[in-house]
């Protein structure tokens, strides 16, 4: 069985939610530059929470970068969700894979 290398992603789609509402997007070039983007919205957030989601978005600061970036650079997404009572503040990370052009239609009679 021979295992294929999944296309290097050309941009990373980043979406932040609270409950059913979309906060904001962006979209990254790099790894570096998506978690940058999560890194700056979390913070703007969770800074406005209960103690616990403030600490577990701390925590993810200074120490859950490293596997977001292994996911992300393996072609995985990744999600970040803070919980406080009922409200579910989630940020996704997806990576677009490279699409080659389509195939150009023969015209030749």
């Amino acid at each position: 069985m021979s295992h294929r290398t999944p296309p290097e992603p050309r941009w990373f789609h980043c979406e932040c939610h609270v409950d059913e509402h979309r906060l904001g997007t962006f979209d990254a070039y790099s790894p570096g530059e998506a978690l940058r983007w999560l890194k700056a919205t979390l913070m703007m957030i969770a800074i406005n929470m209960d103690e616990e989601p403030y600490r577990q978005a701390r925590d993810w600061i200074d120490h859950g970068q490293a596997e977001a970036t292994r996911e992300l650079s393996e072609g995985q997404a990744h999600t970040l969700t803070l919980k406080q009572h009922t409200t579910h503040a989630t940020w996704t990370v997806t990576p677009v894979p490279y699409l080659p052009p389509p195939k150009q239609a023969d015209l030749s009679v």
